[in-house]
């Protein structure tokens, strides 16, 4: 499929129509979430997750993605074979776009214009810091593996997650130094960012968009990106797959999380209709 979607701009495609006000809202990371890690399923998105949300919208809930991924690189991967957009997206832990009374996915100018204003000045005052930061580090531990993101100048790729566990690290002296800077990471990747803006402050713009009381919202995640989702809404239900990284798991496990067994997503929204939707 041709890539033509860039992002701030309204992707193709609809969310089904949606009827009454929205009374719940259920926020999905993608990678490892909705979108399966393992290579060889014949599906990467659950063949009966696209039934269940059409049957949940009687019961006032809207979904949506929320990644760490761009607009483009998430399109590409959702479109082909999804049969209908999120009632949102929350693209780079940072822009917000919200289907509008036809289901057509409209950026949220004014917030993402602030978001997109933020990270450029943070770029301008951190890259070259950064840089000769980080290639002293190469310098000192030459087996790490990792690259700069060839877009990003405050953005890196790790070999793997282990890799990435030394870089986090080593790399926190370096961030302390500098106020309201955070590190965004998901896997093997990560991202310096303002801390104003991460997919829970993007979520909480949603809400606020529909008028979503914090304890009407659902999130399922399995990164470090989206501890900041279960942070921003304390009340709200959170779940992540058996497979989550271990802090993820040990930060749902002290803040009664739910985590699944075996049935991943699924498992997860089911668990939710069942014990907190329909009370």
């Amino acid at each position: 499929m041709e890539n033509d979607v860039r992002e701030g701009e309204t992707p193709p495609g609809l969310a089904p129509a949606f009827i009454g006000p929205c009374r719940w809202l259920l926020s999905l990371d993608y990678d490892g979430t909705l979108r399966s890690s393992d290579l060889d399923s014949p599906s990467p998105i659950d063949p009966g997750f696209f039934g269940l949300v059409q049957r949940l919208r009687a019961l006032g809930v809207r979904w949506g993605v929320n990644t760490g991924r761009d607009l483009p690189f998430f399109w590409e991967d959702y479109a082909p074979d999804s049969p209908f957009m999120p009632d949102f997206i929350c693209t780079c832990e940072r822009y917000v776009y919200l289907a509008d009374e036809e289901g057509r996915l409209q950026p949220a100018v004014d917030h993402n214009e602030q978001a997109d204003a933020a990270t450029l000045e943070l770029r301008s005052v951190l890259a070259a810091p950064y840089g000769e930061f980080m290639n002293a580090l190469h310098n000192r531990y030459a087996t790490l593996n990792w690259q700069f993101s060839r877009i990003d100048p405050l953005s890196i790729e790790s070999e793997d997650v282990d890799t990435m566990d030394i870089l986090m690290d080593l790399i926190t002296p370096f961030v302390e130094h500098w106020d309201n800077v955070v590190m965004l990471r998901a896997g093997r990747y990560m991202r310096l960012s303002d801390a104003r803006y991460n997919k829970g402050s993007a979520l909480q713009y949603v809400a606020r968009h529909w008028n979503v009381p914090e304890d009407h919202v659902a999130m399922v995640g399995d990164g470090h990106n989206d501890l900041d989702m279960f942070r921003a809404f304390p009340k709200g239900f959170c779940a992540a797959p058996g497979e989550a990284h271990p802090e993820v798991l040990e930060f749902l496990q002290s803040h009664g999380g739910y985590i699944t067994a075996r049935g991943g997503l699924m498992e997860a929204l089911q668990h939710w209709r069942k014990h907190v939707l329909t009370r």
